[in-house]
């Protein structure tokens, strides 16, 4: 095979992966399953506490993490949002901007040595009114996680650089 959707023919032999898909070619009720999974370990998520100045006791103090919860080690809920939203960056990475969140839920714990699943649905898209380069893109993210629990899902709104329109084939990519 010569070519691939997925990858960009530099040479005979030599492929590029292209990053992200295109806007002209989402279309609403498609998902796009985000692999690969990823587990979350508790040392990452003291990292995270640490670097966030996060203050709450159930992560920041392991003393009243051991007396209140028997110490387990449960995943702060600001890194599931920020691990989930970064497993999706594969599939819309032509994005301009993050317009917003909304309606974010995270119904279960994430605990630590789990490993998490996520899929996104296009809820909706249109053309940028003001900038026309761009549209956005309306979807829902969704993540389970390896018992099929839902743990995090948000709606999110994307301003998406349309086909050949943004800075990737100037930078090479």
């Amino acid at each position: 095979m010569s070519t691939f959707y997925s990858h960009r023919k530099l040479a005979d032999t030599m492929f590029m992966e292209i990053a992200g898909v295109e806007y002209e070619d989402f279309e609403e009720s498609q998902v796009f399953e985000h692999r690969p999974g990823r587990t979350i370990t508790a040392e990452e998520n003291r990292l995270h506490t640490l670097r966030s100045a996060d203050l709450s006791m159930r992560h920041a103090d392991h003393i009243f993490n051991a007396t209140v919860y028997g110490g387990e080690e449960m995943i702060n809920e600001t890194l599931v949002l920020s691990i989930v939203t970064a497993m999706t960056t594969k599939t819309f990475n032509k994005v301009v901007a993050n317009l917003g969140w909304k309606h974010i839920q995270l119904p279960n714990p994430v605990r630590a040595g789990d490993t998490i699943y996520a899929e996104s649905e296009v809820l909706g898209k249109r053309e940028s009114q003001s900038r026309p380069t761009q549209g956005v893109l309306h979807i829902k993210t969704r993540a389970v996680n390896q018992r099929g629990e839902e743990v995090c899902s948000f709606e999110r709104r994307l301003l998406i650089y349309k086909c050949g329109l943004g800075p990737y084939e100037a930078a090479g990519y």
